[in-house]
């Protein structure tokens, strides 16, 4: 995996809290739930060819890409193409076990993160991301099924 060039000096700053509203699993929640988000995320910036995560990893960190786009891979297969409002790494945050596929930066991506330690309170405490989260697995599920056939 890229070591990313990271940094949490973001608390509070307008340009996270426009950037997490622009993600779907956090638009529209109130301003005191989407400041203590912010205050608990990452800033991680990626170039072209960086691993932002590995299959079979156990680290527990959830994205959210700001700006660039990223492949999806899965046993060395391209599934799936992330850019700007999407997000990816619920699945090990949730269930704590490896990740199921890794993702690499097709050019710069701006990206911020949540570490399982803080996401699953938060997911707690706020049902409405939970559920949220739960529409996206089945999405995903989804499209992945109608791939098979």
């Amino acid at each position: 995996m890229a070591i990313s060039r990271r940094s949490n000096n973001n608390t509070g700053t307008a340009e996270l809290l426009e950037a997490l509203g622009r993600v779907a699993l956090f638009s529209g929640l109130p301003k005191k739930t989407m400041q203590q988000i912010a205050n608990m995320c990452h800033r991680h910036t990626f170039v072209a060819g960086d691993e932002i995560v590995t299959q079979g990893d156990r680290s527990g960190r959830f994205y959210m890409i700001v700006s660039g786009n990223a492949e999806v891979h899965v046993n060395g297969h391209v599934v799936n193409m992330l850019g700007p409002g999407q997000h990816f790494g619920e699945y090990a945050v949730i269930d704590r076990e490896p990740r199921t596929a890794s993702v690499t930066a097709t050019n710069d991506v701006l990206a911020y993160s949540l570490a399982s330690i803080t996401l699953r309170p938060l997911l707690k405490e706020e049902p409405e991301i939970t559920y949220r989260l739960l529409l996206n697995a089945c999405e995903r599920l989804r499209a992945m099924q109608s791939t098979l056939g």
